[in-house]
């Protein structure tokens, strides 16, 4: 039985609302009912501070607690929501998942909700004792909940600072950026072969799977958000097969079409392959969501600080200087895919036959697709220019090899013609056409300033 991907859950329960205050809420209800059993001795210091009052003041003061709390509560909500429509009216659509995982978010709405059913549980154990009947004042559990009232204070103030900081365009910018470099450096590192099983392949033996392959196809639409590559290379190993991905992570996934091509190894190449017998366990490997997701999805990084730069270049939004923060946020991450071992990613059984491929987009087509439509929409702007080719610059002078260092050269020659055809003020031009012969320069390894 295959389980489902830890990643792919804790992406999933990461980006909900709801994960955080649902296990806060069971946590202090139940703390309430022990807290509710608890006696405070007379003689020891907690006498002196927790409260001290009949059933009415109790009654009263959690009541207080629990109708404000409930209000703000809401409060809360409609702000978050209100942030949410802003951003992705201004930014992105693509950012509001980065807001929703934030997890200043979620703490603030679990402290109030948790005050809320806290100070309801401590509440209906309280007695007056009317009708002859003992009068019953969890004291301690009473003060706790005064403490839960402190603290939603405190909690409030936090929220109203946090939300105007992560309303900032640099802010979004700065998170999108931090997240897409850890996912960066965990799937793309440095080094070559210290993955135990997992290889960074220069090249493979193959451009595309035999004639003999057979097709496992999806049973779902969506998008390919993960790969569990552990049990896909025991499923490769087990029948003698060799297994390649058609989708990358982050590409769409039709319902019918080729999700995977398996193959024998070369020893029982003349053996049948049934690809119903594999679906299953194929489909049970591969996590295909409704949405793409920074978990494996280097590109969805990059596409979201793209869409920000193109947003702010429309003619609704006219923000040019957005644009060019948008675009240097993106130098260091395409410097660092250019710095990392190109190829798929293959897995090898303990013979060091190759059993699992999965293909993952090129250097090359990340830049296309970054510099693309940021040059195509800011051409006629000369600063979002200058910051494009700063990025190309920065860019080629840490590419590993000669094929990315011509992608980079291609891409410096298509902004410069683009700001000849758009820039029409001379002096304009000039500054493009410097900075596009300071990138050049830096491709060939010569990364000193041009005249001043």
């Amino acid at each position: 039985m295959n389980l489902p991907n830890p990643r792919a859950v804790a992406e999933e329960l990461r980006g909900s609302l709801w994960f955080v205050p649902t296990v806060s809420v069971v946590v202090w209800v139940v703390l309430a009912l022990v807290l509710i059993r608890v006696e405070v001795p007379q003689r020891s210091f907690l006498a002196d501070v927790i409260f001290s009052g009949g059933a009415d003041g109790a009654r009263g003061m959690l009541q207080a607690v629990a109708g404000s709390v409930i209000t703000v509560t809401g409060l809360t909500f409609s702000l978050t929501v209100v942030t949410l429509q802003l951003a992705s009216s201004q930014f992105s659509p693509r950012l509001l998942r980065t807001f929703l995982r934030d997890t200043g978010n979620q703490v603030v709405l679990a402290v109030f909700i948790s005050t809320f059913a806290y100070c309801l549980t401590v509440l209906r154990t309280i007695r007056a004792g009317e009708g002859g009947a003992d009068e019953f004042v969890p004291q301690l559990a009473v003060s706790v909940g005064f403490l839960l009232a402190l603290a939603s204070v405190g909690a409030l103030v936090y929220f109203i600072d946090h939300i105007t900081t992560e309303i900032r365009v640099d802010t979004m910018l700065r998170n999108v950026e931090l997240d897409t470099r850890r996912l960066i450096d965990r799937l793309h590192p440095h080094d070559h072969d210290d993955h135990g099983d997992r290889h960074e392949a220069e090249a493979l033996s193959w451009d595309r799977p035999p004639d003999h392959a057979v097709a496992v196809r999806a049973t779902r639409s969506g998008f390919l958000t993960s790969v569990s590559a552990r049990p896909l290379l025991r499923l490769a190993s087990e029948h003698a097969l060799i297994v390649e991905l058609e989708p990358k992570v982050g590409d769409p996934v039709v319902e019918g079409a080729p999700l995977a091509w398996c193959w024998p190894s070369e020893a029982v190449s003349n053996r049948r392959v049934d690809p119903q017998a594999l679906q299953a366990d194929v489909h049970a490997a591969l996590t295909i969501g409704a949405e793409r997701t920074l978990q494996e999805d280097v590109a969805y990084g990059l596409r979201q600080l793209v869409d920000v730069a193109v947003k702010a270049l429309s003619p609704g939004v006219n923000d040019p200087t957005t644009a060019t923060h948008a675009t240097g946020r993106l130098a260091p991450l395409l410097r660092a895919l250019a710095e990392r071992p190109p190829g798929p990613l293959v897995w090898r059984d303990e013979e060091q036959t190759t059993r699992l491929v999965v293909r993952r987009p090129g250097f090359e087509a990340l830049l296309r697709d970054v510099c693309g439509q940021i040059r195509r929409y800011g051409a006629g702007e000369p600063t979002v220019m200058e910051a494009l080719l700063n990025l190309l610059r920065d860019a080629g002078d840490g590419a590993r090899d000669a094929a990315r260092r011509q992608a980079v050269l291609v891409e410096i020659d298509l902004v410069e013609r683009a700001a000849s055809r758009s820039v029409d003020e001379p002096t304009d031009l000039e500054r493009v056409t410097a900075s596009a012969g300071a990138a050049r320069r830096a491709v060939e390894g010569d990364r000193r300033p041009g005249p001043r």
